[in-house]
């Protein structure tokens, strides 16, 4: 029990000695089997060893780590061309997918990648666990990208959102867009198909560049294309609405019906 639990080493503990019979042995043991709220040490063993292998949520391990890359790229672009575009955009967001499943494919290997995730209880109440497979990880990123991947398409509704709001309030003329039937859908389904890609050719053994893929499908369709660069290039701060303009009920549920 002092190895199996940190918390009792050093601690005194008295032992009582009783000899008993093959069968009384037996016994003994199917009883302690029975018993509700029974300590198996064969299952807290295997506790201590997967406990710190143990990940609640993988594609959100992935999801967040993509975001944090893909702040540090903004910021460094900000810092150095002072604003950004959609192709920007689209270059951080390939380039997060990229560092994170070459550094997958890396850790597997030199068999550094070593988790578990938990599967529920079984029929006793055990709780069950299986060490995550290359496969299911990399399910896991791809999940965790689509997210990533949709949050463009929510930015491009947004800055359609802005454009409607810069007009009604501040006097900002609207651009002429043609904006196709779910374009939100289509802008984001270009970075998963360019992620597709990458991985499968990573896969087969060949070198290619994730955001040249990206930009390669976007400009497939030209139109779309253009319409996709001028509905971000056309989006600038509105200067009649700061933290201190009160604006009417009517106005305010303007705003709301544009954003919805």
């Amino acid at each position: 029990m002092q190895d199996a639990v940190p918390e009792l080493k050093g601690r005194k503990i008295r032992i009582d000695s009783l000899e008993l019979s093959k069968e009384g042995m037996a016994a003994l043991r199917g009883r302690v089997q029975s018993m509700p709220g029974r300590i198996d040490m064969e299952e807290m063993m295997q506790m201590r060893e997967i406990l710190p292998k143990l990940k609640l949520n993988p594609e959100d391990d992935f999801y967040w780590a993509m975001r944090e890359d893909m702040q540090n790229s903004l910021d460094a672009i900000k810092q150095s061309k002072g604003n950004y575009t959609l192709d920007d955009l689209i270059s951080i967001r390939m380039d997060a997918y990229t560092r994170q499943y070459n550094a997958l494919q890396k850790s597997y290997e030199d068999d550094s990648r070593d988790i578990y995730i938990c599967d529920g209880s079984n029929a006793e109440g055990k709780l069950q666990y299986h060490k995550v497979s290359k496969g299911e990880d990399v399910t896991f990123l791809n999940q965790a990208f689509d997210r990533i991947a949709d949050s463009l398409g929510f930015t491009a509704n947004g800055c359609e959102s802005q454009l409607k709001i810069n007009e009604l309030f501040g006097g900002q003329k609207a651009p002429e867009l043609s904006l196709p039937d779910n374009y939100e859908e289509k802008l984001s389904g270009i970075m998963k198909k360019a992620a597709a890609t990458y991985a499968e050719q990573k896969k087969n053994g060949n070198n290619v560049n994730a955001t040249n893929l990206a930009l390669k499908y976007l400009n497939e369709d030209a139109d779309f294309s253009n319409v996709m660069h001028q509905l971000f290039s056309n989006i600038r701060p509105m200067r009649i609405l700061h933290r201190n303009t009160k604006l009417s009920l009517f106005q305010k549920a303007v705003v709301k019906k544009c954003m919805s």
